[in-house]
């Protein structure tokens, strides 16, 4: 290294203070050089270079800050250097300085510098022999903290312990006077560090880091009194212990342990044991509770390792005296409920039994406030644990969820006297009905009459009286509680019921009282003591809150009510004004976080954000209003592009919850709104939990969301009065100018207007109105538009984006002319004003008009906007170019094709400024450049963001125009090389743009490797751009996708299932290689599947395709020989240990690439490993359908292998498979156990006929039989679950009917646990259980004896063809024929409306014997649930039937017989018959309606194959079925007859010869001489005619439909139907005409020579076709012989005649077809 360079640039650093642009870059070379030539720097060069950075790092440029601290971490990692801990000390005081009025990028270097240099410390050290106490260690040594298993180090011999390395970061964290901002960058610097510190040290010391962050972080909080500050402090212990670590950093085990560890060390450490035992801080019991909800969300099914140990605790947690504490309990109760719902059916009756057990002691007048506290915590235990309900039915009962409501009932009818336990009483009773409210319509609408009145009684009308009666604070505080608890109850039935129950009856009758309630508080005082607490309520609660949490109830029923808008159209006005009065009169709300109303004495001209306050408050401002995403109006907004609604591009990644606490003043908490503990509403079923705000500040949103929907259905005057009030508020003088009051009045103004106008938008869409209809325009327009202009040029960004929006969607609803004027104002505010924040304000806001707009209306102004923003966009200031360059971005979005004139200006305007140094992040003045560094996005983003809308104007045309193309590549490609990941994820977008457009422009070999890269990164949007950009190039060719990757993309792709989950696209970029390599690789899938589901993380690089290579040419017969193929070449990703920083570099401060990625090294989750199995199931299914017989025949296949010397087969595989399914089938959690047996059943299936070509005669899976009864055995273990085992019965039914083995000893095994899951259905009472599962609910009780049955019918099925079968059903028929005939009858009950069945006459309702116990008042919602259970087992069920019927079994008869709904006179058909022959009729007319009827030919031949059987009189009695039914029958069969094959139309033939048979003349012809009106008419008219609504008329068209499809030449007109095969035509014409024969013999004499002649054409024809000569011929001769005997005896000669005639046509045509 030359020494004279060396010193020159350091002299460059130290030089040029003032030229910050020079020593930073000079910094910047430091830090290659370090990087490439660290180990030969010496010592005295590394001093020198420390002190100069320790000046950049406090340097006032932010910029340097960042250079300084990049270059110091290079140092630590790659010079040599000796450091003592006192030095470490040091140095770490310095770096912890520039955390102060520091931005995101310096707290993102610094962080990582911090944690690089407290990495350092876990080195080993040395002790210098003279100076014994002093120990000391070396940088770029490789000493890494990364314990191997031959070198325990002895904890003092590193440089520092595990605990003095993280006291390094507490004690600055607890000093008195740390800024927010320090303890927001020394949380990164503890995050980073647990990262660089890795997997396996997070996981042995996962007890310490614990205890510290509890213990360090939260005890400064114990002295704080403000809730504000302590829910600050949570949050950021929650982001390190769940989103750093448990999310990331722990394995599936390592969770479990976590798990176990806070459930003893904290969690079980309340209450105290000892006397005087300090208990845990309230603080460190609610964070633990939540990281133990977090991680049991995290597990789901594996969460059954640790259930035991976890209810019990969380049950004594329940008794704490503090509410939060509470709530966290009861969340993680729900939690553990809905990942492991096994435990439902006995935590909700433990929850209601305490809850009826404490509300029994209150009375008592020993009962301390610790009872009353219970109760309320046990009442929402009940509620939460009913709210998992409609997520997991199976493991539901109906009849708890009755209990609960019947105690509600009781509760509010019986309540006492005293108000404090009456106020107990009735939180308990609406809490338990908010959460039935979320069971679904069914069951809600039994109880809606009920609980109309219930709420009528809570919320009567106020008297006159009562207005005037003076009331004290208790009463007030009382009837506040009660009304807001029977209001929260009417709020959930809204929120979850507004789509099905609530009509505009309801939605009457409930806005009637909530008008009530309104008058009620119109009643009370002006204002309430801020200090008077409620004396009713067991926790302190302020009135002032009380009346707000009312108030925002009945203002969140309003909002919930609004489709219906006309119920509250006479308080619509007063609403308005009121929910206005609310968020705009700020001084008159008191904050409920008991934040004293602070006295801002704002310095003039200074500007203090409203975002910095940090009293939970935010003097009033609201919190729908979070970053650049505003949460108002969610329902209205068009979800066209999501990346940019809330700016989601303006990213902090890895660190942005962590960062957002420092701009959010109000931070929620569950206890603050417990309504969302027990509904689902909020959640779209991500189990978050749930955050709402205080109630002051919830007040005023739900205010806000009130006007936002009321506003748009006012009248003009109305609406103008409304802005007039509006402007004076914000005009009011008290309000100084920059004060954060003042901006928090304009925040609440501008998102209520922002949700007004998005509405109005929305409204007018849907009635296609045009603009300027909905809004009164003139003076109203003007007022709104000066208000929200201030807004537009305001200092504060999130404002100035907001009110931009805001003025973009009124200048779109008013149109006209106003959007002229609107646009000349913010140009001539742009001309006149250098105010960096006025000029980006309207830069923006002139990018929303147009995109609001709409590109033809406001076409006329493109080239005014395209003109100012490109000069915008020049501009030096990096706050105006960068907002400028994103309005332009809009533009072009919004233009589309329209933009295509200014393509090549704009383009070029880019490359200008991309290589203009103004434009260089951090570039200009020390201000100038740290207001570009607070901007939060740079200009290289916006560049890539406009590339992107560019190429997407261009569109195809990219293909001609060279030069631009040329430009946008080379400019994409400067971008992909940036080192500011933002930067690169604009880049691939670009390229995805241009993979649609120009795809041969685009080199795929070079593309992958560098997606490839970028998957590693550590920054998620850039992960989630490469995979999705990769998915893109899958979809095109995924063989070339994979022939140009390095190896061990598909690790990388597994691996990153278990890290990123949310990341959709990885699943499809697998999904689609599979879709391509599955056919003709199929090992590929089975070595994953393998390497996964054994747990090994793979690190080795594979290649996928070079081990199927290696398998094809293996000559093995199973491919057992290659699976360590897998991870042979170690070392693919790992980083070396002095590489692996985390990503560092931002681009606002360089040019270092220093994205390298940590890996994280975890075995792989379960549901990855679940994916993996569904990727092989769906490889069986692809193989399948291919139809390549080699895959399933052994024989076949090793013929094939000899011959081509490869050949890939999936036959090979076999002892894979069948291992891979008993592995999973034997998990731990029960999905993989599901997916295990389901891939058990695919094999048994598609395997079962293959033979085994080493031994004759035997079949492939013969040898397996062992293996299959072990995986099937322990789904009937203990701890299985109601699925598994109703998925293994039929797996066993499959497996022992599918003739594999059919020794019965063989069997054994699996036959005894099918017959004693038959033993246990025997019983008419509930099924309890089968094998060792115990207590199943009742619809789990319906699956398990629905699925046992359908496994016993799968046998008698099979046993028509396997006579092995006989041995095993004879001796259990006679339990099975009656239990299958009930479960038919049941899903028959079931089908009909519930209602129906509770009015029916059967005085059994569904019974409950039959199927588990259940109410007929539930059976509607019971119905939900059980329905889809007996769909899918009916029709094997009824096969099965079908065929006993058919055989006359002895049993079956005697069922028949013995049914309850048997019971039949000899003439008309039982209710039984009526039953089964419905379900028949029912499902094909549904399936020969539908339109793609293909797909059904198995449940139509059951269908027919069961109605064939029931086609006799000993069912059907002698009359068979009333007219209009057999006319309906016809009917379907004449559809099907059109519409399907032979195969079908056999069967329906088949089924007319039986009418024919045992019905004949009596039924079939009854109504031909018949009095009915029409065919009265009829035959009068023609007497001689055939009536056309006869039965025989109909079964007679049916049968010529056959032969018209058949023979063509039958018919005149041609006929479009597609006519079967010769060989099948025959198999099906001979018995139409054995029918066709029989009609006629039946026939009475009058019709006799009509029906002949049509026979005789028939029969002509067919002689005459050649095709028919050999087949069809001689039936017909026999038909005619048939049909002629005796034909003449009973004929009028008037017939006779017409005989003799019919019978010369017929010679006559037969020789006209000879001699043709």
């Amino acid at each position: 290294m030359d020494k004279n360079l060396i010193y020159y640039i350091l002299d460059s650093i130290s030089i040029c203070r003032d030229g910050q642009h020079f020593a930073q870059e000079a910094i910047n070379t430091f830090t290659l050089l370090l990087k490439g030539a660290g180990k030969a720097s010496t010592e005295s060069i590394l001093k020198e270079l420390t002190k100069h950075l320790k000046n950049g790092l406090v340097d006032k440029a932010l910029v340097m800050r960042v250079s300084s601290a990049q270059c110091m971490q290079a140092v630590i990692q790659h010079g040599k250097q000796t450091f003592t801990v006192h030095d470490v000390e040091v140095l770490l005081q310095t770096f912890f300085k520039s955390f102060d009025n520091a931005t995101f990028p310096v707290r993102r270097a610094v962080s990582s510098l911090c944690a690089t240099l407290l990495v350092f410390t876990q080195s080993i050290s040395t002790v210098d022999p003279n100076k014994p106490t002093i120990k000391y260690a070396t940088t770029g040594e490789d000493n890494s903290p990364v314990q191997t298993e031959a070198q325990v180090v002895r904890a003092d011999a590193k440089l520092m312990t595990t605990e003095e390395m993280f006291g390094q970061l507490s004690t600055h964290y607890n000093r008195q006077n740390s800024s927010r901002e320090l303890k927001i960058g020394l949380v990164e610097t503890y995050a980073t560090l647990f990262v660089l510190l890795g997997t396996d040290f997070v996981e042995s010391h996962y007890g310490v880091i614990v205890k510290h962050v509890l213990t360090e972080l939260l005890d400064s909080t114990d002295k704080a009194v403000n809730p504000a500050e302590s829910a600050f402090t949570r949050s950021q212990v929650y982001f390190l212990l769940h989103n750093t670590i448990g999310k990331r950093l722990l394995s599936e085990q390592s969770q479990a342990n976590a798990i176990r560890l806070l459930v003893t060390d904290w969690v079980k450490s309340w209450p105290p044991l000892l006397p005087n035992q300090e208990p845990p801080n309230k603080h460190a019991l609610i964070c633990a509770a939540n990281l133990i909800s977090s991680l049991v969300c995290e597990l789901e099914g594996a969460v059954s390792s640790v259930q035991d140990v976890l209810v019990e605790p969380l049950f004594t947690l329940l008794t704490h005296p503090s509410f939060s504490v509470q709530m966290a309990a009861v969340w993680a109760i729900r939690c553990v409920c809905y990942s492991a719902p096994a435990n439902l059916p006995y935590l909700l009756p433990k929850a209601l039994n305490l809850l009826e057990k404490n509300l029994a002691n209150l009375a008592n007048p020993n009962s301390k406030t610790k009872v009353y506290r219970r109760t309320i915590a046990y009442a929402h235990t009940a509620a939460a644990i009913m709210s998992v309900f409609p997520s997991r039915p199976i493991y539901t009962s109906f009849e708890l969820s009755a209990r609960a409501m019947s105690l509600a009932n009781q509760l509010l009818k019986n309540t006492n006297k005293d108000q404090k336990i009456a106020s107990v009483q009735i939180q308990v009773a609406w809490t338990l009905v908010g959460s039935l409210m979320g069971l679904g319509p069914n069951l809600v609408k039994l109880h809606l009459p009920q609980l109309l009145l219930l709420w009528k009684m809570a919320l009567p009308k106020p008297t006159g009286k009562e207005a005037n009666s003076i009331r004290s604070e208790p009463e007030w505080s009382f009837l506040f509680h009660t009304r807001e608890c029977a209001t929260g109850s009417i709020y959930s039935f809204l929120e979850h019921n507004s789509q099905s129950l609530v009509t505009l009856d309801i939605a009457k009758r409930i806005s009637a009282l909530l008008n009530n309630t309104l008058a009620f508080l119109a009643t009370t005082p002006a204002t309430f003591a801020a200090s008077s607490v409620s004396a009713c309520l067991p926790y302190p609660a302020r009135l002032t809150d009380q009346y707000y949490a009312l108030r925002r109830r009945i203002f969140q029923c309003f909002v919930t009510i609004r489709p219906m808008l006309t119920t509250y159209e006479a308080s619509l006005t007063s609403l308005l004004r009121n929910s206005m009065s609310v968020f705009t009169e700020l001084d008159k709300i008191a904050p409920s976080s008991g934040a004293l109303n602070q006295v801002s004495a704002s310095v003039p001209g200074q500007f203090v954000s409203v975002w910095s306050s940090t009293d939970g408050h935010g003097y009033g401002v609201t919190s729908k209003m979070q970053g650049y995403r505003v949460d108002v109006a969610v329902q209205a907004e068009e979800r066209n592009d999501d990346n940019n609604s809330g700016k989601e591009w303006v990213t902090k990644d890895r660190f942005q919850k962590i960062e957002e606490l420092l701009e959010r003043p109000i931070i929620g908490s569950a206890e603050l709104d417990s309504i969302y503990v027990y509904t689902t509403f909020h959640s779209d079923d991500k189990i978050d939990i749930p955050r709402p705000v205080s109630p002051s500040t919830s007040y005023i949103d739900s205010s806000i969301e009130l006007f936002a929907t009321l506003f748009p259905s006012q009248p003009p005057p109305v609406q103008e009065s409304t802005f007039e009030h509006i402007a004076k508020v914000v005009k009011d003088s008290r309000l100084e100018k920059n004060s954060p009051r003042r901006a928090a009045v304009l925040v609440n103004v501008v998102v209520a207007l922002l949700g007004a106008f998005k509405n109005m938008m929305f409204y007018a869409k849907k009635k296609k109105m045009a603009p300027g209809e909905s809004i009164a325009s003139g003076r109203a327009t003007q007022l709104v538009q000066e208000i929200l202009m201030e807004a537009v040029v305001h200092p504060e960004p999130y404002l100035r984006n907001a009110a931009s929006e805001t003025i973009g969607r009124l200048t779109a609803i008013v149109g006209g002319s106003f959007v002229a004027s609107q646009m000349q104002q913010l140009v001539d505010l742009v001309v006149t004003n250098r105010d960096p924040d006025v000029r980006a304000g309207s830069a923006l806001a002139i990018g929303y008009i147009y995109s609001h707009v709409g590109g033809m209306a406001a076409a006329v102004h493109l080239k005014t906007i395209v003109g100012i923003l490109l000069s915008l966009s020049s501009d030096p200031h990096p706050v105006v170019h960068a907002w400028a360059l994103e309005a332009m971005a809009m533009t072009v979005s919004a233009a589309g094709l329209m933009f295509s004139g200014y393509v090549n200006s704009t383009l070029g305007m880019v490359a200008k400024l991309y290589l203009s140094e103004t434009h260089e992040p951090g570039s200009g003045s020390t201000a100038v450049s740290n207001a570009g560094m607070s901007v939060g996005f740079t200009a290289y983003q916006e560049f890539g963001r406009i590339i992107y809308e560019l190429i997407g104007t261009l569109g195809p045309e990219l293909q001609s125009s060279s030069k631009v193309r040329e430009l946008c590549i080379n400019m994409v490609e400067e971008l992909k090389l940036e080192p500011d990941e933002r930067v690169n994820v604009e880049a691939i977008r670009c390229i995805q743009h241009f993979l649609m457009f120009a795809p041969h422009h685009v080199d795929t070999k070079e593309l992958v490797p560098y997606l490839q890269s970028q998957i590693t990164s550590l920054h998620i949007p850039l992960k989630k751009a490469a995979v999705t950009c990769l998915y893109q190039l899958v979809q095109r060719d995924a063989e070339a996708v994979f022939k140009a990757a390095l190896p061990g993309l598909d690790n990388e792709l597994f691996k990153m299932l278990d890290t990123d989950p949310n990341l959709s696209d990885v699943k499809n970029v697998i999904r689609s290689w599979l879709k391509d390599t599955a056919v003709n690789d199929p090992s590929i899938w089975v070595n994953i599947t393998k390497r996964i589901m054994t747990g090994s993380s793979g690190n080795g690089p594979s290649n996928p395709a070079r081990d199927a290579v290696k398998q094809k040419s293996s000559n093995s017969n199973d491919g057992e020989d290659d699976f360590d193929d897998y991870g042979d070449d170690g070392d693919g990703f790992e980083e070396e240990e002095d590489n692996a920083d985390i990503p560092t570099s931002v681009a606002d401060a360089s040019v270092i690439p220093a994205k390298l990625s940590i890996n994280v090294e975890i075995p792989p989750r379960w549901r990855t490993q679940l994916f993996a199995l569904q990727c092989l199931h769906k490889t069986i299914e692809l193989i399948s359908a291919s139809g390549i017989r080699e895959h399933f025949d052994l024989i076949l296949a090793r013929k094939r292998r000899q011959q081509a010397g490869i050949g890939d087969y999936l036959v090979f595989r076999v002892p894979d498979l069948i291992r891979l399914s008993f592995t999973a089938a034997t998990a731990h959690v029960n999905e993989l156990r599901l997916a295990g047996i389901g891939l058990l059943r695919m094999v048994i299936e598609k395997f079962a006929m293959t033979e085994d070509a080493d031994l004759e005669g035997m079949l492939l899976l013969e040898q397996y039989a062992a293996q299959i009864g072990a995986a099937l055995t322990p789904a009937f273990g203990p701890d299985s679950s109601s699925e598994i085992v109703s998925a293994a019965v039929r797996v066993c039914a499959i497996y022992v009917g599918s003739g594999i083995v059919k020794d019965l000893y063989q069997l054994g095994r699996v036959l005894k646990l099918l017959t004693s899951a038959l033993d246990k259905c025997k019983d008419e009472s509930k099924l309890v259980g089968v094998g060792e599962v115990k207590d199943l609910s009742p619809h789990a009780s319906v699956m398990v004896k629905l699925s046992v049955l359908n496994a016993w019918a799968e046998l008698q099925v099979s046993s028509q063809k396997q006579d092995y079968l006989k041995q095993i059903l004879q001796p259990n028929i006679a339990v099975l024929s009656p239990l299958w005939l009930q479960a038919l009858q049941s899903y028959a009950r079931i089908r009909l409306e519930s209602d129906i069945v509770a009015l029916s006459s059967s005085s059994e309702g569904i019974q409950a014997s039959a199927n588990g116990g259940f109410e007929s008042m539930y059976s509607a919602a019971t119905k939900e649930v059980v329905l889809p259970l007996y769909r899918r087992s009916w029709l094997k069920i009824m096969e099965a039937v079908a065929t006993l019927i058919e055989t006359h079994e002895p049993s079956m008869i005697s069922a028949l017989e013995h049914s309850p709904d048997s019971a039949n006179s000899e003439s008309k058909p039982s209710n039984l018959f009526y039953i089964l022959f419905g379900l028949c009729i029912e499902s094909l007319s549904r399936i020969s309606s539908s339109s793609n009827g293909r797909s059904n030919a198995p449940t139509m031949i059951i269908c027919l194959n069961g109605l064939k059987t029931l086609i006799q009189p000993t069912l059907a009695g002698n009359e068979f079925v009333p007219k209009a039914v057999f006319l309906e029958l016809m009917n379907v069969f004449d559809r099907l007859i059109q519409t399907e094959g032979y195969r079908v139309q056999l069967i329906i033939i088949e089924i007319v010869q039986r009418l024919i048979e045992n019905y004949g003349i009596d039924y079939l012809c009854d109504d031909l001489n018949s009095t009915v009106e029409t065919e009265a008419v009829d035959s009068a008219l023609d007497p001689d005619v055939f009536p056309s609504t006869a039965k025989l008329y109909y079964v007679l068209r049916l049968l010529i439909n056959v032969f018209l499809q058949n023979i063509p030449s039958l018919s005149s007109k041609p006929t479009g139907i597609k006519t079967n095969p010769k060989e099948n035509m025959t198999i099906l014409l001979g018995p139409s005409l054995d029918a066709l024969t029989k009609l006629v013999g039946i026939t009475p004499t009058g019709y006799k020579v009509d029906l002949l002649a049509i026979c005789f054409y028939i029969f002509s024809e067919t002689l005459n076709n050649e095709k028919f000569e050999a087949l069809l011929a001689p039936r017909v001769l026999v038909s005619l012989k048939t049909m002629f005997y005796q034909f003449e005896s009973d004929l009028t000669p008037k017939d006779s005649k017409a005989l003799s005639r019919v019978i010369c046509a017929m010679n006559h045509s037969l020789l006209d077809g000879l001699l043709r």
